[in-house]
């Protein structure tokens, strides 16, 4: 009778440590930690990949540990372009958020933005692209 309340026991500690090990197992497979900041472009801008942000305000996230993210901008909740960039690390913390703009044609090609706070330039084209 002793012996039948022990293995009860055991397999109940078992499964238990079980279910938490499979809980920690999922936690990790998540999509990667996204940081983002918000964008104000006073004009039109064009994407290298074709996409197009009218004049406003934008999210852009950027997800964490990636020298080449695929970076998103939204605005009011949904996603309005997606665009693969490159994580340039900066010597300091960018002290105010600034925008590279290049004139391609007739059209204002985002080549860079750099975040306040953030010590990354995020490059979106090459200049003289």
């Amino acid at each position: 009778m002793q012996m039948l309340g022990r293995k009860s026991f055991v397999g109940f500690v078992v499964a238990i440590l079980a279910t938490t090990c499979l809980g920690f197992a999922a936690g990790s497979s998540h999509k990667l930690r996204e940081r983002g900041t918000d964008v104000d472009f006073n004009q039109t801008v064009k994407l290298k990949n074709g996409d197009t942000l009218p004049a406003g305000t934008y999210r852009m996230e950027v997800p964490e540990n990636s020298k080449t993210p695929t970076v998103t901008f939204s605005q009011d909740g949904q996603v309005k372009a997606t665009i693969q960039a490159k994580v340039l690390t900066e010597q300091k913390k960018n002290e105010e958020t600034a925008c590279e703009i290049g004139n391609r044609k007739d059209a204002n090609l985002l080549t860079a933005v750099r975040p306040q706070g953030w010590d990354e330039e995020i490059l979106f084209a090459p200049e003289g692209q």
